[in-house]
């Protein structure tokens, strides 16, 4: 726990360092050196996130908590990978809609694990939008969309190049880890390219910021994808195959300590396979632009007991679906309109309760989805948009657990927002957005424990923003305020009996209200920027708390303080990032301790001494003062009176060196 001296101390160093920077780039007006933004919020609709891959490398991201934890409104918790969830603005990301180069990722595998599965090494992009939102985020996006795209052949090939490879490997000095990264790429013609990608990495326990090991919390990660993508005569294709496989040995609830003192080790397995096919055909006229998805993915876990082998739980989600939209212009009005689908199958087992209760579960769920999304320039100066959804739900149970039992619905989504610029420099925004999600295929593990009895309602989100932004001569300010309510929230409710172990209820309504700030100021080789956001969830009225799994938690108040500076003959670049999250009250138990505030103070570095990106040598310190901390998504207090959840890892060194040729 920091005490307060600490904390205003190390947000001093940073603000210092980072003014520093921006004074030394006042003085450079020779050699310019073009920076990559570290991250171009102002250009964004307040509120939403873009990521490019310069920004992913320069992250020298190894998984989702180094990818997302330092980005206003999100958060990650976990402590081991296999345990890492992404939080949006408090939710947890099983309300999200996830795609990967199109690809839907949906439902959870295990309520005790994280659900996605990432490689940063093969983003070329990553795009947010929070909040329910316009009609072509998807079918049942609660809580926003979140779009992840892959590389291909062309992202990777310099200037004349046809072939090429791309090596990198790293070593973490805190749990020993090492991740290697090999690629190669090229031009099968000149207008087809390919590349293929595997990436191995393992890591030991680590130790917190007190010097203690946590365990068990090694891993394993094995994930490669292959892409072949292609331009024609008004056309451009792709066709990508990704395999994930992360495996590791950990109780059998992956995010918990052995706090009862009778759990057992077991090997956890999860593998996630997708394949797509992007198509584009654009007419070069008003009226037809063409694009077009295809895309499978299956996704499973395994987790049998270590000492004997016995399952504990295992089972598997499997999508298919496509989307088909088109856009159009008119004068002042764009149209885009679409039709998507999905099925969905579940197959699961569970050995976890007594063996009374023991089961399984095969699930079908089908959606179908028309959708159009309007912009209009009204006035020079007045952007209106408008949307609509319209979604029909098919859910079936074929086999175990509330076996025969169905559940269909279908509702609307409406949306409609405006986008007025005062001036040059002011802009104003007005949305609101309604989602409605009919029953899905909740939780491969949960679908052999809880029985569906064929009442659940859809779930509806609400959702209000208002916001600005204001940009001049490379300083910005931006904001965002929102209110969203997700009613008829649908969850795994136990109840003991001897005909079941639970039913899946809708237990009520949840409810967030928050906001977000950010100003900073782009230089020619230098950025700096300070950045506010809280989120207060409830559900029927109570904060949410750790225990609230599938929904969200509490989080404290967030501040991140950004800087970033190029040394132009050098060809180096110095980042540093703090993260300060004030204290929250716990509600997990009326004694519950706050959870605590801390602060975090990452530095990173990259040098490229051939000029170019031919050799990059890069290092990282990430909580540079060895900080002692349980991050606020992270499970940690029980009700119990223990921490039972894994703190996060302490001071954290690593080096890379990537070669490209």
């Amino acid at each position: 726990m920091s005490n307060t001296r600490s904390i205003i101390l190390k947000i001093l160093l940073a603000l210092s360092l980072g003014s520093n920077l921006a004074t030394l780039s006042a003085q450079e007006n020779d050699n310019i050196y073009e920076l990559d933004p570290l991250e171009v919020r102002a250009e964004q609709e307040p509120g939403d996130l873009t990521m490019s891959s310069a920004q992913i490398e320069r992250l020298q991201a190894t998984d989702l908590s180094d990818l997302f934890s330092n980005q206003s409104t999100l958060a990650v918790g976990g402590g081991s990978s296999v345990s890492q969830k992404i939080y949006v603005r408090g939710f947890e990301d099983t309300m999200l809609n996830v795609t990967v180069d199109g690809a839907q990722q949906i439902g959870e595998l295990y309520h005790h694990q994280g659900r996605l599965q990432l490689e940063p090494d093969f983003i070329k992009k990553i795009e947010l939008d929070a909040g329910a939102g316009p009609a072509t985020n998807g079918a049942g996006a609660l809580t926003g969309a979140l779009k992840v795209t892959l590389k291909n052949a062309f992202d990777m090939l310099e200037g004349n190049q046809s072939f090429g490879s791309y090596f990198r490997g790293s070593a973490g000095f805190n749990g020993k880890d090492y991740k290697l990264v090999g690629s190669s790429y090229g031009k099968i013609t000149d207008k087809i390219g390919v590349i293929a990608s595997y990436t191995q990495a393992e890591g030991d326990d680590y130790k917190d910021g007190n010097g203690n090991r946590v365990t068990p919390t090694g891993y394993t990660h094995q994930r490669g994808y292959v892409k072949v993508n292609g331009t024609a005569h008004l056309q451009e294709w792709s066709i990508a195959y990704e395999k994930l496989h992360d495996f590791g040995t950990y109780y059998e609830r992956p995010h918990l300590t052995n706090f009862t003192g009778s759990f057992i080790l077991s090997d956890h397995a999860m593998n996630r396979e997708t394949a797509t096919l992007n198509y584009e055909f654009d007419a070069e006229n008003d009226r037809v632009d063409l694009r077009s998805t295809l895309y499978w993915t299956n996704s499973e876990y395994q987790n049998h007991r270590n000492t004997t082998g016995a399952l504990y739980g295992e089972g598997n989600l499997e999508s298919v679906g496509f989307d088909l939209r088109n856009s159009m212009k008119f004068n002042q009005h764009g149209l885009t309109y679409g039709l998507d689908y999905r099925h969905d199958t579940s197959d699961s087992t569970q050995q976890a309760t007594p063996p009374a209760y023991w089961g399984s579960s095969k699930q079908t769920a089908q959606i179908i989805g028309l959708y159009a999304q309007e912009e209009w320039q009204l006035f020079e100066n007045l952007l209106l948009t408008a949307g609509l959804r319209f979604d029909s739900y098919d859910h079936k149970v074929k086999s175990g657990v509330g076996a025969g039992v169905s559940n269909d619905g279908n509702g609307v989504s409406p949306n409609i927002g405006a986008s007025w610029s005062l001036s040059k420099n002011v802009t104003l925004q007005a949305n609101y957005a309604r989602a409605y999600r009919g029953v899905t295929i909740r939780e491969a593990f949960f679908s052999a424990l809880y029985a569906h009895d064929g009442t659940l309602k859809a779930e509806i989100a609400d959702n209000v923003e208002l916001g600005f932004t204001w940009e001049q001569n490379g300083f910005y300010f931006r904001g965002t305020g929102y209110q969203q309510n997700i009613e008829n929230y649908i969850n795994a409710e136990y109840i003991g009996g001897p005909v079941a172990w639970g039913y899946w209820r809708n237990s009520g309504d949840a409810k967030v209200k928050g906001y977000e700030f950010e100003a900073g100021k782009h230089w020619q080789n230098a950025f700096l920027s300070l950045g506010v956001w809280d989120a207060k969830n409830t559900f029927n009225r109570q904060a949410l708390a750790d225990s609230n799994l599938g929904l969200g938690t509490s989080i404290g108040r967030t501040w991140t303080a950004r800087a970033q500076y190029n040394f132009t003959p050098q060809h180096l670049e110095l980042g540093l990032t703090v993260r300060y999250v004030e204290d929250e009250p716990n509600t997990i138990t009326p004694t519950a301790p706050d959870k605590e505030s801390y602060v975090t103070t990452d530095l990173t570095l990259t040098w490229k001494p051939l000029g170019d990106n031919t050799l990059v040598i890069a290092a990282a310190i990430r909580n540079l003062f060895d900080e002692f901390y349980y991050d606020h998504a992270t499970y940690s207090y029980h009700s119990s009176g223990k921490y039972i959840g894994f703190p996060a890892k302490g001071r954290e060194p690593s080096i890379s060196v990537a070669l490209k040729f």
